[in-house]
């Protein structure tokens, strides 16, 4: 019987097919595995990143809380330093020593221009019915670093068609010392009563007023010294006691060194502060000074003062001012001794007060108008026969600025004096009437005003 190799051949052939279907379904298996995988690790990784982006977070909330903490131990570091830079920095802050390199600068002019009705008066004014230069300075100031600050201001003054150049103020502060205390030393214009601190050209009027130019002089007194003050710790009220001791040498406006002396000028003022509410504050304070006129010791020099100021301010566009400063000075002489009974006798004092009061109402952003009442009086004149004479110098001025911004303001006043003086033998009342004129112009950084 011949064998069937045809249908041997098919079954074979058959079965090669299956085996080879077989392999191609099972090459194909792993792929459709792998990307199973694939996708598991995919879910992983996301699941992984999610973690970590909570734990991001959980990090991100920690070091926020880090840094507030940080910021509130720094900003108890500075509650007892005074002055505008501060020892303690935070890691926000720009490098101090390269802000320090950017000290500020300015430049000041002061044009006064003086009309008397009367006749030209060459006084203690220094301004003879002309128009004049009356100052004309420039300065620098910023924190040396961050432990010392440091001012210098020179300044030319018109006199007589003349001007000289001389240092103003030129000084070095620590104003971080401990217990809210500050050391102040070198040449400055002393802290006493409301005005002496402020230059001419700062100032609420144009011409100074009859009490400060009869007892220090038409600026300021400057001295060379040191001048420490602390600052209480009180919540109701700011308090702050100024203690100074300078040379002594001079007094007032002097174009020299002054002449020699055996004891220092020393001077004290203490100051408050005191905010009502809805932009009302006041500052007053009190003052005392001491210092020899003659090399000699055998006088000395008294000074009392008082000063205050009440504000109310809207945002520059409004504002109140009402200012007064008063001040009496006695002047003590050597006892003297009778030759033949050895017996002493008391000098009589010379003693003098005055005081002013000024109001000013900035009515628009550029304009104000201001009214100024001057009193002052010696009770030491007599008249010829012995007797206590009547005397008096009485002031009422007027005036409207002009306020172009806050570096340049223009200025007109009128003046009228009254002059009494019973211990003259003739032109016992007078009467004079002045008018002025004045313009300042300030370039670059002025340092802040005084309250």
């Amino acid at each position: 019987m011949k064998p069937n190799y045809r249908f041997s051949k098919i079954k074979i052939g058959g079965m090669i097919l299956s085996l080879l279907f077989s392999a191609f379904l099972f090459a194909e298996v792993p792929e459709w595995e792998k990307e199973l995988e694939n996708k598991s690790q995919t879910n992983k990784k996301n699941a992984g990143s999610d973690f970590k982006s909570n734990t991001v977070t959980s990090d991100w909330e920690a070091d926020l809380e880090k840094d507030l903490q940080d910021q509130e131990k720094r900003e108890k570091g500075t509650e007892g330093s005074r002055g505008i830079s501060s020892p303690v920095q935070s890691n926000q802050q720009i490098n101090r020593s390269a802000q320090n390199l950017m000290m500020d600068a300015y430049a000041a002019i002061d044009i006064v221009g003086a009309w008397d009705r009367n006749k030209p008066r060459g006084t203690g004014e220094r301004i003879d019915n002309q128009l004049d230069i009356r100052t004309a300075e420039f300065g620098f100031n910023g924190a040396v670093d961050q432990w010392m600050r440091a001012n210098f201001i020179g300044a030319a003054h018109g006199e007589n068609g003349k001007y000289f150049f001389e240092v103003h103020e030129a000084w070095v502060q620590f104003p971080f010392l401990p217990f809210n205390t500050s050391l102040k030393a070198g040449q400055m214009f002393i802290d006493v009563g409301r005005l002496n601190k402020i230059h001419a050209h700062d100032r609420a009027f144009t011409m100074t007023p009859i009490v400060h130019e009869k007892f220090i002089g038409w600026e300021s007194a400057i001295d060379t010294g040191a001048e420490f003050s602390i600052l209480f710790p009180w919540k109701f009220i700011t308090q702050e006691l100024v203690l100074g001791a300078t040379n002594g040498r001079k007094w007032g406006h002097s174009h020299d060194g002054g002449i020699q002396k055996n004891n220092p000028l020393l001077y004290a003022h203490l100051k408050h502060f005191y905010y009502f509410g809805n932009n009302w504050g006041t500052q007053f304070g009190f003052s005392g000074i001491r210092f020899e006129p003659t090399t000699e010791r055998k006088n000395q020099r008294l000074l009392y003062g008082m000063d205050a100021v009440l504000r109310w301010n809207r945002s520059n566009l409004s504002e109140i001012m009402l200012m007064a400063e008063g001040w009496y000075q006695q002047e003590i002489f050597p006892s003297s001794m009778d030759p033949v009974t050895f017996q002493k006798f008391k000098a009589p004092s010379k003693d003098q007060w005055g005081a002013y009061a000024f109001l000013d109402f900035k009515f628009h952003q550029l304009w104000s108008v201001g009214f100024r009442y001057d009193y002052f009086t010696d009770k030491s004149l007599v008249d010829k026969n012995g007797d206590p004479a009547k005397n008096a110098i009485e002031a009422q001025s007027f005036q409207m600025t002009f306020h172009s911004s806050e570096f340049g303001k223009v200025r007109g006043s009128i003046e009228r004096r009254y002059i009494q003086d019973y211990s003259r033998s003739s032109g016992e009342e007078t009467r004079e009437y002045r008018f002025y004129v004045q313009t300042v112009a300030v370039l670059g950084s002025h340092p802040a005003h005084s309250y």
